[in-house]
């Protein structure tokens, strides 16, 4: 346990699990902590930032009180949104309020820069740019896919000739609805003849791979140098072959398994290069025994990790992890090991979400506590 109690910021969204629980678990072992919407502000978050004669004032009031910047030991990057627009702006005004707020926002990220980071903003977005993974992953000694990224439609008919079989994902995961339904963007098989017309191909520049064989896929999740894999079955469910997230559950997995010490080592120069401190790697590994890596989540999923495989301890080594504040964090188990399924016992994520709802639908104003708190130190 750490000799003193953190105070962690968890910037995220409504309705992730992966934040209440979290929350809970912290919580229960002694420490203060904030879930913070993004999108709250300005309606139901306001900063306070005094210079000059009051340097060092920095306050942010949240409709869970107020808590001066300085305060926050540990940042958790988990699911951050945008400040959202209040209504009432007049049309002509809304650009302009827009960015404040967005500008608001920023500075109040650069005056958390003292804490411990998971992951640093700045280097969470590069990390989500694809073409910039394999770039770093090919230095750091991971092999990749045979990959194109492009909108060129020569380059991509001329890609698909020479590898035959060949896989297409986007360069940012999107999902949209259509006549009622909810569709979301997936790895697909694509040939020439699956491709549009050549304006349309130009208009969506797309990753093309040559599709790699498969013996099974490892999802390893990292904070700081603790690794926690499973491994993946995908031929168990429908699609599974080609993209096991769409029909994902737990008869895919096949218990847990180590990283060779060579792939080991080469994520943690990938998590190094891309200044990154925790993340989710995907792997396959093909009939070879070949590790051939795919990607790195910075804020990736992790519930299902614990939950299809319980000897990883996935909540017990985050709350470690965030308690230590140390970017080559060792997980030690403890007697007292925190359990998801005793977590999931003790806290109802969807009633704390409906909670949180109904608190933000009621809250016309932030707490009087808050507005005191900074008054006493004017």
């Amino acid at each position: 346990m750490p000799t003193r109690p953190k105070t962690v910021l968890i910037y995220t969204m409504h309705n992730d699990w992966h934040a209440v629980l979290a929350e809970a678990a912290l919580k229960a072992r002694g420490h203060r902590v904030l879930r913070y919407f993004s999108s709250d502000f300005s309606e139901r978050a306001e900063i306070e930032f005094h210079h000059g004669r009051r340097e060092g004032d920095l306050y942010l009031h949240t409709i869970n009180g107020c808590f001066a910047l300085s305060e926050f030991d540990v940042v958790w990057n988990r699911r951050m949104t945008q400040p959202q627009l209040p209504p009432g702006i007049d049309r002509r005004d809304q650009a302009y309020v827009a960015q404040q707020l967005r500008f608001g926002d920023a500075s109040l990220r650069s005056l958390l820069r003292d804490a411990f980071w998971i992951n640093p903003f700045a280097a969470a977005r590069s990390a989500d740019h694809k073409p910039l993974q394999l770039r770093h992953a090919q230095r750091n000694g991971l092999r990749i896919p045979e990959t194109l990224v492009s909108n060129r439609p020569q380059a991509i008919r001329r890609f698909i000739a020479e590898h035959g079989a060949v896989i297409h994902k986007p360069l940012v995961g999107a999902a949209w609805n259509e006549e009622g339904r909810t569709l979301s963007t997936y790895t697909a098989s694509v040939s020439d003849t699956d491709l549009p017309e050549d304006p349309m191909v130009r208009a969506a520049p797309g990753i093309f791979q040559a599709r790699v064989p498969k013996q099974y896929e490892v999802r390893a999740q990292f904070f700081g140098a603790s690794c926690f894999a499973i491994k993946i079955d995908g031929s168990r469910v429908d699609y599974g072959d080609m993209d096991w997230r769409l029909r994902q559950n737990g008869a895919m997995v096949d218990g847990s398994v180590v990283l060779p010490d060579a792939v080991y080592d080469a994520c943690l120069r990938q998590l190094e290069s891309l200044g990154l401190v925790a993340g989710a790697f995907d792997f396959i590994v093909t009939p070879d025994d070949e590790w051939v890596y795919l990607e790195v989540n910075e804020a990736g999923q992790f519930i299902f990790v614990e939950a299809w495989c319980p000897e990883l301890p996935l909540f017990d080594a985050l709350c470690g992890f965030i308690e230590s504040a140390d970017p080559r964090f060792r997980y030690r188990p403890g007697a007292d090991r925190l359990r998801l399924d005793a977590l999931l016992a003790s806290v109802e994520p969807a009633a704390v979400c409906a909670a949180d709802k109904a608190r933000r639908d009621d809250a016309d104003e932030l707490p009087a506590a808050a507005a005191e708190a900074s008054a006493a130190a004017a």
